[in-house]
């Protein structure tokens, strides 16, 4: 398993919101995997996607992203084929809202993990899609994070492994009251995270691929997204 990062830098033509930045990097992506009809098909395939993306940066100082301005995107993801597909075709997208310019890649070493936090909003649903605080305990919450990575190591890894380890020490919430996301036509909670990850093995094998796939759900609408403290 390795982790590919995608640097991506593009100009937005457009002054955009932070409220709507993310709803702009993910309507680029799917309408580059669009263009082709092998990632047209893993674009509208119901099931998780083994990639994930952070919002623009530098973050802006008001609420809004400026128009001509530069700025960069983080993508991540597991799967090789989809960086090969994204470097080429990436820095040739243009719509109303924005223009690549150049897209780099790496891959991220492996290292001991000993804390992963939010960059963006972690989105874990409770029952019914609700807020998860409507229907779980803190502890809950905190196993759903480790369940929803176990599904997809099974998922984009395709291994088996014991899935009873500790997976975390430690969770904290640092935002005192949930976060809005913009969604559509509705208004979605979210929160962000810092996790300080256990030392066994399994435990890390997630935190390393998490910085891929992210937490929770609707990562691929930019959702999710972390960055890791390494020893």
């Amino acid at each position: 398993m390795k982790v590919f990062e995608l640097k991506y830098k593009i100009c937005f033509l457009k002054d955009i919101s932070k409220e709507d930045v993310l709803i702009r990097v993910a309507s680029c992506i799917d309408r580059t995997l669009l263009k082709d009809e092998k990632w047209k098909c893993y674009h509208i395939e119901n099931k998780l996607k083994e990639y994930s993306f952070c919002a623009p940066f530098p973050l802006p100082k008001d609420s809004t992203y400026k128009k001509y301005e530069v700025y960069q995107i983080i993508i991540r993801t597991l799967n090789i084929k989809l960086v090969e597909y994204l470097v080429e075709n990436l820095p040739r997208y243009e719509d109303v809202y924005m223009k690549g310019i150049i897209c780099e890649v790496k891959i991220i070493p492996k290292k001991h993990i000993s804390k992963i936090y939010s960059l963006t909003p972690l989105i874990i649903k409770g029952s019914e899609n609700s807020y998860w605080r409507d229907s779980m305990s803190f502890d809950e919450f905190g196993e759903q994070i480790k369940i929803n990575l176990v599904k997809k190591y099974k998922l984009f890894v395709e291994k088996d492994f014991e899935e009873d380890f500790l997976f975390f020490s430690l969770i904290e919430l640092k935002n005192k009251v949930p976060i809005k996301i913009k969604y559509k036509k509705i208004h979605l909670l979210g929160d962000k995270v810092d996790i300080q990850i256990s030392d066994h093995p399994n435990a890390q094998l997630l935190a390393y691929m998490a910085q891929a796939t992210g937490l929770g759900t609707m990562n691929q609408r930019g959702y999710g997204f972390i960055n890791v403290k390494s020893d």
